[in-house]
């Protein structure tokens, strides 16, 4: 297996649609100041079989560097254990001839593209990459928001989201005029509970030139409860990127109302999956995040770091 060292805009040619969007090259290239360099290698014999994009730090090579997974593309959907195989082995020889210490790799969740990424799990593995970390992630099958929905869902979620409906609130779709507005409770609420918010709002303007992004936000009367920003990351999967709610306004169950708002909105617009995240981090739970996106109907899948040191 050969690998040809290419730029973003080559690899785009070879790659023009890639499985998520975290893969782009236009992605990449935007983000690239974040790290040392970036690196796009194209996987070839007889023809063109996988593509990985990654950012060199610490001397090591990651993939994603500034995304929430990343991991290899494959050209084709009947791509075979032998040449992910042999593709693991040139990208070994790669990393070492260029004297990296390590090869970070974290792909989706499996849902994202099942019978791929388990066939990687399985080739990484016998490649010698260790797990080292597996990170609860949690998504939303719309699929699930019938007329039986309020019925599965756990009791106190069936409690907060009847009591959220009576509180008289609002939720709405912003135009790209107003869509700072989402971004403003979503930073006032991590203010307010001494959370970073990793991306300033130029940056969120500069990924959304790119992606396609969007802006709710839920109101009592006119005032702001709640906001969330969501991103198209996959075909009929969305992304919520950040979503939160104002503390004051928490005896509403402004969150319950905002989760099944966007439930609705996006079942009602032929969206399959909503990824909600992991509610891990380095492996360790917060319980209570945890609890919560189960109590409203998500669906658990891993998303595991492997990591090879060289």
């Amino acid at each position: 297996m050969e690998i040809l060292e290419v730029n973003d805009a080559q690899y785009a040619g070879f790659f023009p649609n890639p499985s998520h969007v975290f893969n782009a090259a236009a992605f990449n290239a935007l983000n690239a100041s974040k790290c040392d360099e970036v690196y796009y290698l194209v996987f070839k014999d007889s023809k063109v079989r996988l593509g990985i994009i990654l950012g060199i730090r610490n001397n090591k090579a990651n993939t994603p560097f500034s995304a929430p997974f990343g991991g290899f593309e494959a050209a084709s959907p009947d791509i075979r254990l032998s040449q992910i195989d042999a593709a693991l082995e040139a990208l070994a020889d790669w990393a070492k001839a260029k004297n990296l210490d390590g090869i970070k790799i974290v792909p989706p969740p499996f849902f994202y593209n099942q019978n791929f990424l388990h066939k990687l799990d399985n080739c990484l593995f016998r490649a010698g990459y260790e797990k080292a970390n597996i990170e609860l992630n949690y998504q939303f099958p719309t699929v699930k928001l019938d007329t039986d929905y309020e019925t599965t869902i756990w009791y106190n979620a069936r409690k907060n989201l009847k009591r959220s409906m009576q509180a008289g609130l609002t939720f709405g779709k912003l135009d790209p005029a107003n869509a700072k507005e989402a971004y403003d409770v979503i930073a006032q609420n991590r203010s307010e509970r001494g959370f970073p918010l990793r991306m300033t709002w130029e940056q969120v303007q500069a990924t959304t030139a790119i992606i396609p992004a969007d802006f709710f936000l839920a109101k009592k009367d006119s005032e702001p409860v709640a906001a969330a920003v969501v991103f198209h990351v996959a075909d009929q999967v969305v992304q919520v990127i950040y979503w939160g709610d104002l503390p004051k306004f928490s005896e509403h169950k402004t969150m319950n109302f905002l989760s099944y708002s966007l439930f609705k909105y996006y079942s009602e617009n032929g969206i399959a999956m909503i990824d909600i995240g992991p509610s891990t981090e380095d492996s360790v739970p917060n319980y209570g995040l945890c609890e919560f996106k189960e109590s409203i109907g998500c669906d658990l899948n891993i998303k595991t770091e492997y990591f090879k040191k060289l």
